[in-house]
């Protein structure tokens, strides 16, 4: 689903007086922008539940006794390095939400800065997806073999893309001024 898809959503889901204040003067764009701020919130719950259901998953594989004697020290910190990163990249994409409500109150916003920032969303949600099903696919390798390690790695990589995609979004939405 594209960021438009979920901003037309949040669009249909107006009310009867909502869209009837629609045809106010003033009232249209103050709402447009308050449909915006609950696309950007639905948006970012949507990845950090994904990333929340993947890190759950993982941890739950290393609950078991039988895992942790596979792993060697260079494996331990392969899982925790994994678990650390989406740690961060979820902090920082829940943490953003309250940052970047005020931003649309306080500045003019650039419409297709808007929809740059709507396609970094679907990214950010397609990333999350990845990952989560990434997890699983590691979760059904055998720990401590060279295959898992590779899996992990690539695993770790992908979080890491994940979070240089939120600084990129970071950067587009610091310059929606003007």
């Amino acid at each position: 689903m594209s960021g438009k898809d979920y901003l037309e959503k949040v669009r249909k889901e107006r009310c009867l007086l909502e869209r009837i204040m629609g045809y106010i003067p003033g009232y249209r764009g103050y709402k447009e922008k308050e449909l915006r701020r609950e696309s950007d919130r639905l948006v970012r719950m949507e990845v950090v539940n994904r990333l929340k259901a993947a890190k759950t998953a993982f941890r739950r594989k290393f609950a078991n006794p039988l895992f942790i004697q596979k792993l060697s020290g260079e494996d331990t910190f392969r899982f925790d390095t994994l678990t650390a990163r989406i740690d961060r990249v979820t902090q920082r994409i829940d943490r953003a939400v309250a940052g970047y409500a005020g931003m649309f109150d306080a500045i003019k916003v650039k419409e297709d800065k808007l929809d740059a920032v709507l396609e970094y969303d679907v990214n950010l949600i397609e990333k999350a997806e990845a990952i989560k099903t990434d997890v699983e696919k590691v979760n059904a390798l055998e720990p401590g073999k060279d295959e898992w390690r590779t899996a992990m790695d690539e695993l770790i990589s992908k979080v890491e893309e994940l979070d240089g995609l939120v600084d990129k979004r970071s950067e587009i939405l610091r310059g929606l001024g003007g």
